[in-house]
């Protein structure tokens, strides 16, 4: 499998310990993903986020740091199944959470991919406003 990317990065004006928390729980991945989610923290358990109208993802917790966490996808549409998640942790010189994000794995740059792109762009500016406002994305029932 080739290793093409989605790469995105976020400034947040919020605690790295609320914004772990909204990536590394199940209260905290509701906040955020405007998904039904289920499924359990740490290493090895997984998530299942279903999108109402759409898609179920299933993400295994592949590692768990205070500055990184990586998701395996095992189950998903199209190539999405195989491919991987990392989110980083860092600090900007004015004391926000800078985030960085990359999906890999993909094997080519088309269908899905520019779809998951545009996706976690998205995602990640609710994350922002999750951990700043604590605004939480619509529940799907």
């Amino acid at each position: 499998m080739s290793d093409h990317a989605l790469r995105h990065a976020v400034n947040i004006k919020a605690d790295a310990a609320k914004v772990h928390e909204a990536l590394t729980t199940l209260q905290g991945l509701k906040g955020w993903t405007m998904a039904e989610v289920s499924g359990g923290a740490g290493v090895g358990s997984q998530w299942t986020l279903k999108y109402a109208d759409g898609p179920k993802f299933v993400w295994e917790v592949a590692s768990q740091g205070a500055d990184a966490i990586v998701w395996k996808c095992v189950d998903g549409p199209g190539d999405a199944a195989g491919t991987s998640v990392s989110f980083h942790l860092g600090q900007t010189p004015h004391g926000r959470v800078h985030l960085t994000f990359a999906h890999s794995g993909w094997p080519h740059q088309k269908g899905n991919f520019e779809k998951c792109n545009a996706l976690w762009g998205m995602m990640l500016h609710h994350l922002r406003a999750f951990a700043e406002h604590g605004r939480t994305a619509p529940a799907y029932s």
